[in-house]
Formats: structure tokens, sequence, C-alpha cells
């Protein structure tokens, strides 16, 4: 009898132990996953901080500021390459505006060309007139290829090649091979293509980059 009651407390303790043993390891398992469960949830806290600390009117902004990039650079890749050759042909003249008389000078004509290629849609060229190096100051820089129609050509001087006096605006780009419209001193309004005899014997030793507007020089047009 004593034996009997001997193994039935053995046989119990060895039970307290098991559910002792099987409560602790959920109580650490618990424990090794709560600080993941905090960062998780921490990181929800930061983006809904993020999302109240955007007011609805900026986010706004953003959406329209991005469909005006995308809408003014696909009206420019479209129309850019036909507007310039209503150009070509034009004579040269310093300081002239080719709408008005007929003739043109490197930047007024880049001028006239891009702010043309927009009418008919929701935006407009804002700038009245850049230069050259104005041109420069207002553009992206990209690669020859990335460059597209619409996008602008830039050709330097000097000790270091740092004085923008050139531009042309890209009205088609082929396996690498550009074309462009502009406004040469000697020839008037002309479409030059990179790889040609004129290109090699003088644009290309004087290219300095190719550039794409920034948005910011593009504004949309006020309703009526």
């Amino acid at each position: 009898m004593k034996v009997k009651l001997f193994f039935l407390i053995v046989l119990i303790a060895l039970c307290s132990l098991v559910v002792s043993g099987q409560a602790f390891a959920a109580k650490k398992s618990s424990k090794a996953s709560f600080p993941a469960a905090v960062s998780h949830e921490g990181n929800n806290n930061k983006a809904e901080q993020l999302a109240e600390d955007q007011s609805p009117g900026e986010i706004k902004h953003t959406g329209f500021f991005k469909k005006m990039k995308q809408e003014v650079f696909s009206y420019l890749q479209q129309n850019v390459p036909f507007i310039s050759k209503v150009y070509i042909g034009m004579g040269y003249r310093s300081s002239s505006n080719p709408d008005t008389t007929g003739e043109s000078d490197c930047s007024n004509l880049v001028n006239a060309i891009t702010r043309n290629s927009l009418i008919g849609t929701d935006y407009e060229f804002a700038p009245n007139e850049f230069s050259s190096q104005d041109m420069r100051e207002n553009c992206h820089y990209v690669s020859l290829w990335d460059v597209k129609p619409g996008d602008l050509i830039f050709f330097s001087k000097g000790r270091r090649h740092n004085i923008i006096y050139h531009v042309g605006v890209i009205t088609k780009v082929l396996f690498g091979t550009v074309h462009f419209v502009h406004a040469s001193s000697n020839y008037g309004v002309v479409e030059t293509v990179s790889g040609s005899e004129t290109w090699r014997h003088y644009w290309g030793k004087q290219l300095h980059s190719f550039g794409r507007w920034k948005p910011d020089v593009f504004v949309k047009k006020q309703a009526a």
C-alpha cells in the first residue's frame, strides 16, 4: 500500500513538472516574438504618422506635378519634330524672334519651338526668353542613350569648355544618331545629324551635354 502511494506521489510530481515546463516554454516563446510585434507596430505607426504629416493638399499637388511632367514631355516628344520643320531655312539674326521677324538666333529658336509645341495643350512654356546659358541651368543632364525629341543639345567653348554659347533642340534619335535643329550663324536654321561631316569637323568637338527641361519651366494654362 505504501509503495503504491509512493508511486502515485512520484507520478503526480512528474505531471506537475511537465505542465510547468510547457508553460515556461510557451512564456519564453511569447517573449521572443514580442519585440518583432513591437517593431512591426512601430513601422505601422511611423507610416501613419508620415501620412498624417503630409496634408491632402500636398498629396494632390504631388500627383498633379507628376501628371503634368508626364503630359508635357509627351507633347514635346510628339510635336517638336514637326514644329521645328517650320523654321528650317530661316536666316540667322542675333536677338531675333523667329515668330515675328522670320529670322532667329539659336536660343530664340529653341524658345519658339518649345513654346509652339504646346499650343493646343493645357500647358505653356513659362519663360518669355531664355539664353543658351539659362537653358543649361534649367535643364537636367541626360545621357546620349536617354535623349529624346524635345530635349536640348548644348555646345561650349573656352579653356574649360564651361561657357555655353550654342543650343539646339533634338528632333530625332535613332540607334545613337541624333538629329537636331538649330540656328547657325553661317547657315541659318538647319537640321544637323551627329556623324555628318559638319558634326565630325566642328559640332562634335564643341559638344557639351544633353539636357531635359526641368518641369518648373512649364505651367498649366489659366482657364479663360
